[in-house]
């Protein structure tokens, strides 16, 4: 994996995709390759992966990899947004495929790129956020000059953060003295507004940050626009019996993709309940501490 870093449960998606020789198969979000390159081992040179990411860096850091180890006839990586599988397939000469795994969470490229993803280093291009950098809105605007009101609203709807009123005021009572330049910077802010909320004493399973950043990244990259998209478009791409496995890792997310399958006839869930990781990888990596994993059958 050309990141170094094994996807999270990474094992159960990829067993309830049940890879078959032959088949086609899209891995929505490449990222590091991890899925991308467990699919292409178990097709064994018989069948297609198409790779899909909205990060260009990771889009070519994956093709380097992959050249030296398979076939450039069994994948082809794109630089896009998994909401165009329908044209990205169709342009492969494909009528559909025969499954979709999308993990919906950041990938360590972006955390450890320095575009601000992460709240534990300072980044060289300061607070982007941008997956995309094609993209022209990035956090250091929304941030530094969106009213307060919008600023709370956008870091309650994406975040789940309680305190978003509070973290959106402490936002704009800096912004008067200074712009806000790093995630660090950012981080100091809404952790002093929170702490304050609580009183210092209480102790958190989470950096008090992880909510306002992952609302600005997910508001950033229209993220709950692209998954909706996407699973507006499932049924026209997935063959019958086809499977779709989706993790994600923010109750936003699980809710838009529950809803969604809830409401849909033509497909049916492999599992009654969510996988969630076992104990050993939530220890390994704490990342994964939120996942979840939903998986169905088209009808």
């Amino acid at each position: 994996m050309s990141s170094g870093h094994i996807p999270v449960l990474l094992k159960e998606a990829l067993d309830i995709l049940n890879i078959k020789q032959g088949n086609i198969y899209v891995d929505g979000t490449l990222g590091g390759g991890g899925f991308s390159e467990d699919i292409l081992i178990r097709l064994h040179n018989d069948g297609f992966l198409i790779g899909i990411d909205r990060d260009s860096e990771a889009v070519r850091n994956v093709q380097l990899e992959f050249e030296k180890k398979f076939d450039n006839k069994n994948f082809k990586l794109f630089h896009s947004n998994f909401s165009k599988i329908d044209e990205i397939i169709k342009s492969e000469g494909f009528a559909g495929i025969d499954g979709v795994v999308l993990d919906l969470g950041i990938s360590s490229i972006q955390l450890e790129g320095g575009r601000g993803f992460s709240f534990n280093e300072v980044g060289e291009g300061g607070l982007d956020m941008r997956m995309d950098k094609e993209n022209s809105l990035t956090a250091y605007e929304i941030i530094n000059y969106y009213p307060e009101k919008t600023l709370a609203d956008i870091i309650w709807r994406f975040g789940d953060e309680k305190f978003s009123r509070k973290i959106a005021k402490r936002i704009v009572e800096f912004r008067k003295n200074k712009t806000v330049e790093t995630s660090l910077e950012l981080a100091d802010i809404v952790r002093k507004a929170v702490y304050r909320s609580y009183g210092k004493f209480k102790q958190f399973k989470t950096d008090p940050a992880t909510k306002t950043f992952m609302a600005l990244r997910i508001f950033v990259n229209k993220e709950y626009d692209s998954l909706t998209e996407f699973l507006e478009k499932l049924k026209n791409v997935l063959n019958k019996g086809g499977v779709v496995a989706i993790i994600s890792f923010h109750s936003g997310e699980d809710r838009i993709v529950k809803h969604f399958f809830k409401n849909c006839s033509d497909f049916k869930p492999i599992n009654k309940k969510p996988i969630i990781p076992e104990d050993e990888e939530m220890k390994n990596n704490p990342r994964s501490r939120s996942a979840k994993l939903r998986a169905f059958n088209r009808v």
